[in-house]
This record gives structure tokens, sequence and C-alpha cells, in this order.
């Protein structure tokens, strides 16, 4: 039947025979060749020998000439080679084995490899590559590494290297075994001296910003007093309705004192426009000063309201702006000058079309301002770069220095204290004119530099005006109290304006995004950058605030007191003391707003990433846990405290302690209440709410009952009596807890290594076996998990809405940067630190590849030529430090570079977790084996004096930060006791608890780190699953480094595909974030220099956040399109009256035949 089988089957075996036949054939006729080759080479005269044996010394000395060796010394040789030389009496075996000792020698010196030359300066724009280059395989960066095409023609060429390497060998060793004399020996080998062990990099020369003078007292230019604006009177008349059209409220200011030096808070009452009146001419933060007539600055609300009430029909104020909200009605022109709001703003009520009275042509300059303008630029002023800051002084002139200057000096004379230095020219920065120092806009100042940049931010800051312009982006600095610059009146002012009627406010951003949205219909992005207390989430919820009163929302699905709620539970749930901020956010928020065709919000979303979740049973010392715990502890009612049993506090507890001070808890009794009412307005029933506050107090007791080894070699609780009552307000028995936490199912963790190909085993093991207190942190994590978890999916169920979408404002909040050794705790930053960190590296490497990438981008596909600023840092090199993965490529290429073999950090501390033997010291041995060593400052990666240690070069250098490994190993290993938490809570006796955690869908992962990813409105969170679901990402669902790198994709991909905006977020202090809107200042305190504004902080900020680069491209790429799209309109212009005019030849024309063949 399958006979046909069978014949092709014996025409492949003789088929196979003969060419295994002819293979043999080859092998012996090749093996001939090479015999008679070395016959006939052995017939050589000895004269040739000597002739080729002196070439070869002669090439071999010339090369080692060429390299800059010098042959100091002479080396005996080996007695191998001895005994070779004399028993043989062969050279080519001597001669053969000296030049393998030469390679040898040498490979051992340059075991490192020279020091290369640094490179030049990258400009923005990229050069166009090479189509191809000699003897390197160039692959397009769209083939496919698995097309066999490529596979073929890449092993072909890696046989033709191999081939040409094998010929040049085999040519060498024919030189080297030709014969010669006896007597003929080797030129003696260099004396190369070992390579050091540990050979140090010398240290860069310290940066202008780095150096210090000997006894020279720098001081900081004095703050010029706050803009002095006229005081206003306005004369109203009494409506219909009996009240004057405009309301008081009662505010405090900051007053700084430049006499004394000194700063106080002082009450004041504001006259505003009422809402439905806003034509009166008052403006927001008008200041009340008289009342027909009467001084009322120091009188109360009552008494200005009584004195109101007894006036006639018409009333007359005076009033004068505040400092903060100067702008509204004063803003600064391009030059610098004060241009006045005109009349017809003030009036009513808004900045609408007010932007090109910046513009306008102004008259000539007067003499007297010509004069003084020419005295200013010959003084020649310039900035003094110092340590400490920077210092006003004046260039002195080559007559004025008397004796000669050293080529690359200058000398300056101080304005303080008259002092005449000698200084490095890169140490001095021109000095703007002083109509500068409080320009809103950065981009506008005559002369950009750093000096300049902080000068302008410091006078703004003394002024209260918190905000700047930094071409596309806005700049806030921390005001540390509280400022009468956020309100509904202050909303109507910017609602429907341009971008160029705004002075720089949070509004005016906000502002921006929504236009664009409207104009584009396509997605917008805000996201806040900035350290850990410099105000990003207080920002956050301004910017929503704004968007709720002017777009409008429908169906009330967002109103005042439903974002109110919202912030107040989120603070509770998610935020915590740290050394760096009394409230610092402890997770990633992204907050979507869908807007509809109308342009009012018709949904909205929260999604929540990576929680801290371990600082519920790990976190770093003295500083407490989540808000809510204490709140719950020290304000529930008597007859919630008796449901939860909540009576007895006095137990030591692992995972908090209640509160002592009675103010302390007197605050957490008005938080408790609030907490309780923002559940209320959100909708969440009493039942959900019974079951939330079970699964806290359950949470409180697991950590009173402790854990402890029995008898029997198991764990149990400590104290069975607090377990009792946790497993009794869970609605369980006591059995099943302890069947919960200590033996749970089996859950498999080892996983594969995506790496290419797998290098780890992929079958199941057995689990590794945890400790009592382990199993325990794990479940209580997972509980605390699943209530979070519920409260978002709450909070977006009281936000969510039918209602068809055009486009989203997505907004980014993440928790700040995290550098605790700057507030004083020296024992090194938190594998959590590290994670927050690394989210706010990849947030600056997005800002950097939008503002400069893209630029050069653009330009590249136009092929128009630019000349760029040249950018000497970038963010990606710590970037792919933390998180390079290898290449996915099955074929190595000759050309390949060993460093594209470097894993990143979390792809290091990973696999170390899952090694069954590693620890933390063999984490750190492999980070520096992988990433080497360097005691250069300047370098990403440092060893810390400190053991177990190491330091990392954040923001380019500006913020290095030290990590202690401790317990590193045991936060990125998974902890399978949570996983099944959301099981036995739907397994518990107790309805409510069933009820809530069996309709609210898990996270989908251990992690529990994607939270609010199951809303119909959040658009963004399909493309969130898929990265997650798919891919790497999937292969690494329960690995905690690497969620956290594919959770940033995500959030970086959402950002990427929207039209991005930033607002960087600036600390004035170290602990600005520690002052809780400065509810420590005293009356009257000294506000000196440093209290107010560290300029070196607010320096390195600047630095690393590239926003002097950011502004000088950007002063470049808008003039560029300024010039064109002035040259397009003009050309418009030009077409349109051509156009106009032939129109107008031709009918004239027509219409004088038409008449002349009518006569």
């Amino acid at each position: 039947m399958f006979g046909f089988m069978k014949k092709h089957t014996e025409k492949d075996r003789e088929e196979r025979g003969r060419r295994k036949q002819e293979k043999e054939e080859k092998k012996k006729r090749d093996k001939t060749e090479r015999k008679h080759s070395k016959s006939d080479k052995q017939a050589a005269t000895q004269e040739e020998l000597n002739q080729l044996e002196q070439a070869r010394s002669r090439l071999l000395h010339q090369s080692n000439v060429t390299r800059g060796r010098s042959f100091n010394g002479s080396r005996q040789l080996t007695p191998v080679e001895v005994e070779s030389y004399a028993s043989n009496g062969q050279q080519a075996s001597v001669s053969s084995r000296y030049i393998s000792q030469v390679d040898a020698e040498i490979g051992k010196r340059h075991k490192e490899p020279p020091p290369t030359k640094p490179k030049p300066r990258k400009v923005i724009l990229k050069e166009k590559p090479n189509s191809v280059s000699r003897g390197v395989l160039n692959h397009k960066a769209w083939e496919d590494l698995d097309d066999p095409a490529l596979l073929e023609r890449n092993t072909r060429e890696n046989e033709r290297i191999a081939d040409s390497v094998e010929a040049d060998v085999s040519r060498m060793n024919e030189v080297t075994s030709v014969g010669s004399s006896p007597d003929d020996r080797p030129p003696p080998l260099p004396n190369i001296p070992p390579p050091p062990e540990d050979e140090e990099c010398p240290d860069t020369p310290p940066t202008p910003s780095e150096k210090t003078y000997d006894n020279i007292d720098f001081h900081l230019p004095n703050l010029a007093p706050p803009r002095s604006l006229n005081p206003r009177d306005i004369s109203l008349k009494r409506l219909p309705t009996g009240d004057f059209g405009f309301s008081l409220r009662k505010g405090i200011v900051l007053e700084r004192s430049l006499d004394d030096n000194t700063e106080r808070k002082r009450i004041v009452i504001f006259a505003e426009p009422s809402p439905k009146n806003t034509q009166t001419g008052l403006l927001p933060g008008d200041r009340l000063i008289e009342v027909n007539g009467h001084n009322v600055e120091n009188a109360t609300r009552e008494e200005i309201i009584e004195l109101i009430r007894k006036t006639g029909d018409r009333v007359l104020l005076k009033v004068r702006p505040i400092p903060e909200l100067s702008e509204l009605s004063v803003r600064s022109g391009l030059e610098g000058e004060e241009v006045g709001l005109g009349e017809q703003n003030v009036k009513m009520g808004t900045l609408k079309r007010s932007g090109s009275i910046r513009y306008k042509s102004k008259p000539a300059k007067s003499e007297d301002q010509l004069a003084t303008e020419q005295a200013w630029l010959s003084a020649e002023r310039v900035w003094l770069v110092h340590k400490a800051g920077f210092a006003a002084a004046r260039l002195l002139k080559a007559l004025d220095c008397g004796d000669g200057v050293p080529e690359g000096k200058c000398k300056v004379k101080l304005d303080h204290g008259g002092e005449i230095l000698e200084v490095d020219e890169e140490d001095v920065e021109k000095m703007n004119p002083p109509q500068f120092d409080r320009v809103e806009d950065l981009t506008t100042l005559r002369h950009l530099n750093e000096s300049s940049v902080l000068h302008t931010l410091r006078q703004r800051y003394g002024s209260n005006l918190i905000h700047s312009y930094a071409g596309q982006s806005l700049l806030i600095i921390n005001p540390m109290h509280p400022l009468s610059i956020y309100s509904e009146k202050v909303i109507q002012m910017f609602r429907g304006c341009k971008p160029e009627d705004m002075p720089p406010h949070i509004y005016a951003t906000a502002q921006m995004a929504y236009r664009n949205l409207l104009n584009t219909r396509l997605d917008q992005s805000i996201v806040f950058m900035g350290r850990s207390g410099s105000g990003k989430t207080t920002n956050l919820r301004h910017l929503l605030h704004y968007y709720m009163v002017a777009a409008g929302t429908v169906n009330n699905v967002l109103t005042v007191d439903k974002l109110n709620a919202i912030f107040i539970l989120l603070d509770a749930f998610g935020n915590s003391r740290t050394i760096m901020n009394t409230s610092a956010s402890r997770f990633t928020q992204i907050t979507s707003l869908d807007i509809d065709n109308a342009g009012q919000i018709a949904s909205a979303s929260i999604q929540v990433l990576m929680l801290e979740k371990s600082r519920i049973t790990r976190r770093p010392e003295g500083e407490p846990t989540f808000h809510v715990f204490y709140q719950m502890l020290a304000g529930v009612n008597s007859q919630l405290r008796k449901e939860l049993q909540l009576d007895n506090l006095n137990e030591p507890n692992l995972f908090m302690t209640p509160l002592q001070r009675s103010e302390d808890r007197a605050k957490a009794v008005q938080n408790w209440s609030k907490i309780h009412h923002s559940m209320t307005v959100l909708g969440i029933s009493e039942g959900e709410m019974s079951a939330m506050y079970s699964v806290l107090a359950a949470i409180y007791h697991l950590g009173a009952a402790g854990t402890v080894k029995g008898a029997n070699n198991k764990y149990q609780f400590a104290r069975p009596a607090a377990a009792q009552r946790a497993a009794a307000v869970l609605g369980t028995s006591l059995e099943e807890l302890a069947r919960a936490i200590y033996t749970p199912p089996q859950q498999v963790t080892s996983r594969s290594s995506f790496r290419g190909a797998s290098d780890r085993p992929s079958t199941p093991e057995k689990r590794e076996k945890l400790s009592g207190a382990e199993a325990l942190e794990g479940f209580v994590i997972g509980l605390y998990s699943e209530v979070f978890h519920a409260l978002i999916s709450l909070i977006n169920r009281s936000l969510s809405s039918s209602c068809r979408s055009m486009a989203s404002l997505i907004i980014v909040d993440t928790p700040g940067f995290q550098n605790p050794s700057t507030c004083g705790r020296h024992t090194g930053a938190t594998f959590e630190d590290l994670c927050h960190n690394y989210v706010q590296e990849r947030l600056q490497l997005l800002f950097h590849d939008t503002v400069f990438t893209h630029q050069q981008d653009l330009y590249s596909q136009e092929n128009i030529e630019c000349d760029f600023e040249p950018l000497i840092n970038s963010p990606a090199p710590m970037v792919t430090l933390m998180d390079k993965s290898l290449p996915q490529s099955l074929v190595r290429t000759p050309t390949r570079d060993p460093k594209d073999d470097r894993r990143g950090l979390l792809w290091l501390l990973d696999e170390e977790a899952i090694l069954p033997e590693s620890n933390e010291n063999s984490f750190l041995t492999k980070l520096y084996q992988t990433h080497g060593q360097q005691e250069r400052r300047d370098s990403l990666l440092k060893r810390s004096s400190q053991p177990g240690t190491f330091t990392l070069n954040h923001f380019q250098g500006t913020n290095p930060v030290t990590y202690c490994t401790k317990g590193w190993l045991h936060a990125a290993r998974e902890n399978p006791v949570g996983i099944s938490v959301n099981i036995f809570l739907q397994d518990c006796k107790k309805e409510e608890v069933t009820s809530l955690f069996s309709t609210v869908r898990g996270p989908g992962s251990s992690l529990g780190i994607m939270v609010g990813a199951e809303s119909s409105s959040l658009r963004r969170a399909s493309s969130i699953r898929r990265t997650v679901n798919t891919g790497t990402a999937n292969l690494k669902r329960k690995s905690v480094c690497l969620q956290v790198k594919f959770q940033t994709d995500s959030i970086i991909e959402t950002v990427r595909r929207s039209k991005q905006h930033f607002i960087h977020c600036f600390l004035p202090q170290h602990n600005s974030g520690l002052c809780d809107l400065r509810a420590t200042l005293s009356p009257n305190k000294p506000a000196t220099e440093d209290i107010m504004l560290n300029v070196p902080l607010v320096r390195s900020q600047i630095r690393g956040m590239e926003i002097v680069e950011a502004i000088r491209i950007y002063r470049q790429v808008t003039v560029s399109r300024f010039l064109y799209t002035i040259f397009f309109h003009a050309d418009l212009s030009v077409l349109h009256k051509l156009v106009v005019l032939k129109f107008f030849f031709e009918t004239s024309w027509s219409t004088r035949g038409a008449k002349h063949s009518a006569r």
C-alpha cells in the first residue's frame, strides 16, 4: 500500500551515501594538499628564512612603537620555552610561544579599555544615518528578527567573518613557523606592569555653582518691594434687591517687611463681585481700604457690613489688589514693563481679549529713559555664581584691572562689600535690566541663564507670585502658607480666555488644555512633576475645581461636594506622614474627565496604580501608617466602637499605635466625621461602610494578635483573644482565619525569566515556606488592598455616566521624588522610595522627549536645518540603568556591544529575589558587576561608604540618593498569602462583607496595583490592561519589581498618545512639605533668605528638570514658527489682494463690454 514511500526511502538512502562518500574524498584531497604545501615551505633556503624572521621582528617592533610601548627591561624565557628551544632546535616553537606570551601580556595590560576621548556635544538634530556601514550588519528597524531570509543572511555573514579570521591566524602561524638560526633570539619582552585592581577615575573639576571663596561674605540681591498698585475708587448704586452687587470675604495674607526682615499674617476683608453681578468694576483679590471715606483696614467684617447698611442709595469704595493677584490687573510686557488691564476688562470682570495690550506699540522712550538704560548697559552688570547662590557684581574693564588678566579669567567687583575678585569667565553670567525682575514669562528674559531665572523666580516668590511661565510649561513654587488666589470668582476671570490673555496660574494651564481639547477634539493630558512636598496633589485639587466650575457637568455627575469628598477619602486611605511631607501620597493617581460635544463633563473616573501597601506592615522608623487607622481609632462613636470591638486600645500592636496627644485625637475625631460624611455624599450605603470599617478593625486586631510558633512547631496567634475579635468583626471563625493565614492554598511562585531564552526552571516548584510573621503580613496587606480597591470602585460608581464623550482630559499625579537624607534621615532610602523615584525619572524622560526629541524629529522630517543649542545631559542613561531588559534578538552579530547585555536594576533585583540562596549582598555584587562602580561624582552608580548601600545620581546628577538595600529581597518577593484574601472575604458569614467584596471585582493580581481599571468611563484602562496582560508583563504578573516597570509603561503610553501639558512643582525648602500651610508660623517671624527660598535647592531642581534648556529651545522654535507664520499670512494677504483686483478688473471690463454692446 505504501510502496511509493519505500521507493522514496531507498532513493534518499542512496543519495545520503553518495554525499558522504564525496565528503570523505574531499577531506582526503585537502589533507594531501596541506602536506604538499608544508613540504614546499620547508624547502625554502636558510637565507629566505632569515629574511622572513628579520621582517617579522621589524614589524613587531614597529607595532610596539606605534602603540606607544617602550622596552624597559627584559624577560627570561620560561623553562618550557628554554627546554623546547634547546631540545628541538625549532625556533618556530619559540617564536610561536613568544607571540603567545606577548598577546597574553598585552591582554593582561588591556584588561580595561584605554580612556576614550570625550564625545562631542550632541546637538538636538540627529545626523542622517548612513545607509550601509562597511563590515557592519545593517538591519532595518522594521525587519523581523525571525525572518528566515534575515537569519540566512546573518549566518552567511558570520561564516564569512569567521573564515577571514581563520585565514589571518593561519597566515600568522605560517610566518611564525619559519625556522631561524639557533643564535637568533626574539627581542626581550617589555616589562608590562599589571593593571591596578581598583583604579579610581579622576574627579571632575568643580562647577561654578560648587565653588567657594574664602573670607568673602556673599549676599543675595535684596528683594524688591511688592508691586505697588494704585487704589481704585468705585461707586456702586443700590440694586432693587437691596444690596450693592458685591460680597465681603475674610482672608489671610502674608506681609513681608523689608525693614526689619520679618513676615506676619494679617486678616483682611476682600470686596469682590457677586456671582450674579460681575460688572461692578471689582476684581477678585481687591482688598477693601475705605467705605465712604472711612478707613476699614482694621475693622471687622460685621463692622463693615453695618457701615454699608447705614449708607444711602450709593456707596463709595476704595480697593487695592493684593500682591498675589496683582497680575489680574497689571501684567508685564515683552520688555519687562508694566501693562495695565483695560477699563473694559475691569468693568466686565474678565481677562478675555486682554492679551493684545502687551503687544501694542508703545511711545518712543524719553531721553531720561534712554540715558538710564545706556548707563545700566555700560556698567556691565553680571551675576557671580557660587555655591550658596549668586551675587550681583560689575565686570571690570581692561583699563580698570591694571595688571593683565590671564586668559579665561576676568575681574568683577561685588555690589555688596565692594571686593574685587579674579574669577573664571564661566563663573560669570549676564544680568538683566531691573524691569525684568518680575516678568511672568521667563522666555522674555533678555539674557537667559540660570542665575537670571533664579533671580526672577526669587523676586516673584517674594511678592507671593508663585506661578511662572517657562515656555509651554508652568512652574509653581510651594508657598508654604495659604494664598487667597483660588476661588470661583478667580475662575470666572480665566474662563473662556486664550493663552495670551492669561497670566501664569494653575487655572491658566487648565484653560489652555480645555480650549485645546475643544478646538482639536483630541485627548489632553496634564502631568504634575516635582519632589515630595512640592504641592502636586494640592494643585490637582485646584485644577479639578476649575474644570468643574468652568466646564460644568452633565446631571451633576461631579459637584463641589463630591470633589471634596473624593479628596478627603483619598487622603485618609492613601496618604501618610513621611519625613518629607505631613500628608504624602502613597499611590499614583490618574484622573480622567470625559468631555462631551457640548464641552461639559459627561463622566469621570479615577485609576490608582502602585499603591504602597507595604506601609501597613513595614515602614521607615518614625513614620506612621495610613491616616485612616488613627482617625478610626480616635473617632468612632460608642456604638460603632462596640460593634468593631475597639474598646481596649492598650494592647501592643505590630502595625500601629493609637494617638497619644489630646490635640491629635481631637483632630482625628473631626477627620473621621468628614470621612463618614464624604462616603454619604458619594452614595456609599451604610452596609458598604460597615464592611470597610470591619476590615479596617480586623487589621488592627490582627496586629494585636501577633504570631508565635507553637509546641507542634506550627505557627499560631500569640494572643488568641485579639485574633478572635478579628474573626468576629469579619464574620468567620478563629479556625478559618488561622487556616487562611498560616495554611493558604498552594500557589505557584516560580516563573521563567524573560531574557530572550529562559534561564530558570519553568516547571512548578514548591512554594518557599514563609514564617508566621511573613504570612500574617501578607494577609494584612491583602486585606487593605481589597478595602482600597473597593473604595476606588465605589468612587467611580458615583462618577460614572452613560453619556457619550468626545475626548478626555487626563491628569497624572504621582508621589513626589523621595530623598530622605535631605530632611535628616541618613539610614538610606527604601525600596518603595526607589519605585517612586523611578516613576519620576520616566516622567522626566517623557518631558525630555516631548520638548527636545520631538522638535528634533519635526525639523528632521521637514529637512530644516536649525542650529539648536547642544544638549549635554539626558534622563535616558538613568532610566536605562534602572529598567533596561536584554534585547530579544536570537542572532548575535559580531558588532554587538557588550553593554547591550546589561540588565537594569529592577531586572537584577527580580532575579535575585527568586534565587533561594541570594541576599542583599549578592544583589549589590551583581549590580556592581553589571554596571560597574566609579568614584566620580557625576557617575550614575556609586558605591556608598556604608555597608549594604549604594548611591544613584538622579536627575542628571543634581539629586543623589543613597539607598539601603536592607529588606529589598523580601519586598521584591511575592507574598502568596494575600492572593486568596478576596475569596476568604467572599466566604465570610457577615452579609455586608460578603456582599461588598462579591460585587466588587478583585484587582486581578496579587499585587493589586492597578485599581480602577474596570471603570468604563476611563477610556485608557483598556490599553493599560493590554499592557499588563500580554507579552512580557503577562510573564511577570507576580513580579513586584517588574510590575512597577510595566505599570509605569502604561502611564507613559497613555500620556504619550495625548497632547501633553507639564506642570513643574518646586520645593522652596527641603522641609516645605512639613510646614502644613505654615501652621507653626509665629505672628512675627524673621524672614531670612534661607527661610524664604533655598537658592541652591531651587537651582538643583531647575537643572534636574531641564528648565533653562527647555526655555531656550522654546524661544528658538517659537521664533522660527512665528516668522514662518508672518510670511505665510503676508503671502495670503498679497494673494487675496491680487484675487480681488483681478475680479474687479474682470467684472468692470465685462460690464463695460455689455454696456457697449447694448448701445
